[in-house]
């Protein structure tokens, strides 16, 4: 028996059509189906391929419910199976039409009940079609998670709720200056409106790489929307030592446990992905080896005496990881609760814009802290700490400075404990001290100095 590579791809087509489409002979060959009903697209789950369970859908005056749909695409995908392995016995390789003939003969379908010209229409170039293999190649190629392919599907349901309607023919730049009003007066924020269109024309980019028909107008686009430096949020040192000693009330463990696995972070520059992943394996007496879960960097960390022992408190923790970590939501929402105990309501002022509008919110620090908190408080606190920025690097794994900057929100913090060696008896004697054994000329050097810089 012969094996055929084949694949298959359930989408809407843009009249709300449930369409297959089928792809064979290393993507040289490909056929579409229409399953014989339509779909609401609002109720379409893109990653399932299928209708959103218990859902009904009114479409052109007549109403399906997803039961029907999924149940009709399951039958064209078992017929399309059955057609494949029959060809593989007889080591044969179909043509389109000879596929398209038994799937129909099979499904006890006529033939001219699709035809060709719907064929022809799963071939369009449409930004639809776009979207939807944009999203089947790119996440195997990138590797990417869950959050990526949220933020895309995001990006799309925001241009259909502006225009369900859209297609390539019409995106240009008039048509992207609506959609920017429509984040606007929609009421989102400018940072928000940016990272989309960031992610529209990252999709559009590939699209006109992959031959559709994409205004080249629409690559030089830009919204122009101010966007302030976003406030770094994190633990100050003398914060974190105290957050790391606060003894929580006996019946609340599990906030003993979060403020644990945060000051770790803090102390170790993990990420949560890292924390979780963690295994007794990574660590040793002095170091802790890994490869990130998000870049893949193989990092080398020191482990410093706070560090330690969080990692005392933990070893007799069963199985291969160090810590029992909960969920992200989980862990976040216990650390809420837990710097809100331990008294951590300093206030932070959060500027954004919408439109041209500035807003101000404020909040207390527990009302906002997460997990992503305790990585950027060891930026923060190492810099403020004296230890140098390549050194930091090595251990976050930041490629560059650049790159690191977002993290670093610690002037204030430097600033003072650097000026507070002037408050140092010692210090001060030090440089007194070596004032008195400069020689007239030296000193007069310094004065001109300063004085140039002045």
């Amino acid at each position: 028996m012969m094996e055929i590579s084949y694949n298959c791809r359930t989408f809407l087509h843009k009249n709300g059509q449930v369409m297959i489409r089928v792809r064979w002979n290393n993507k040289k060959r490909e056929v579409g189906f229409s399953v014989g009903c339509n779909a609401d697209p609002e109720k379409w789950d893109n990653e399932n391929q299928r209708a959103r369970y218990n859902t009904t859908h009114k479409v052109g005056g007549k109403v399906y419910v997803a039961r029907d749909i999924n149940n009709r695409i399951s039958q064209f995908l078992e017929c399309i199976e059955e057609s494949f392995t029959e060809y593989g016995v007889h080591a044969q390789v179909p043509t389109t039409k000879e596929l398209k003939e038994l799937v129909n003969e099979k499904l006890g379908r006529i033939e001219d009940e699709t035809p060709e010209k719907e064929t022809e229409e799963v071939h369009e170039k449409t930004l639809q079609n776009a979207f939807f293999e944009f999203m089947k190649l790119r996440p195997s190629e990138n590797n990417w998670g869950e959050k990526t392919h949220c933020k895309y599907n995001q990006m799309w349901d925001h241009l259909n709720s502006f225009d369900s309607s859209i297609s390539l023919e019409k995106l240009d730049k008039k048509k992207l200056n609506g959609l920017k009003e429509w984040y606007i007066a929609n009421g989102y924020h400018n940072a928000t409106t940016n990272k989309h269109f960031r992610n529209l024309k990252g999709i559009l980019k590939w699209a006109d790489s992959n031959g559709y028909p994409v205004k080249k107008e629409v690559f030089a686009y830009k919204t122009n929307l101010p966007v302030p430096p976003k406030t770094v949020t994190f633990l100050k040192y003398k914060e974190l030592i105290h957050f790391a000693s606060f003894q929580f009330p006996v019946n609340k463990e599990y906030l003993d446990r979060a403020r644990d696995y945060f000051c770790f972070m803090a102390f170790t520059s993990l990420r949560y992905s890292d924390l979780r992943a963690l295994k007794k394996a990574n660590v040793s007496d002095e170091y802790m080896e890994l490869y990130t879960q998000k870049t893949k960097d193989k990092l080398r960390i020191p482990i410093i005496s706070h560090a330690r022992r969080i990692l005392e408190k933990y070893k007799d923790n069963e199985g291969v990881y160090v810590f029992p970590v909960p969920s992200n939501q989980k862990l976040n929402d216990y650390l809420k609760e837990a710097a809100e105990l331990a008294g951590l309501d300093r206030e932070i002022v959060e500027t954004y814009f919408i439109g041209t509008q500035r807003h101000e919110e404020i909040h207390k620090f527990y009302e906002t802290i997460s997990c992503h908190d305790g990585r950027r408080t060891f930026v923060c606190c190492s810099l403020a700490l004296g230890v140098t920025p390549s050194v930091v690097m090595s251990c976050t794994g930041h490629a560059d400075y650049e790159s690191m900057k977002p993290y670093i929100e610690v002037a204030d913090e430097t600033q003072k404990m650097q000026m507070d060696k002037w408050n140092t008896h010692q210090y001060k004697s030090d440089i007194i001290e070596s004032l008195e054994k400069m020689t007239s000329t030296q000193l007069k050097e310094i004065y001109e100095h300063i004085r140039s810089i002045a």
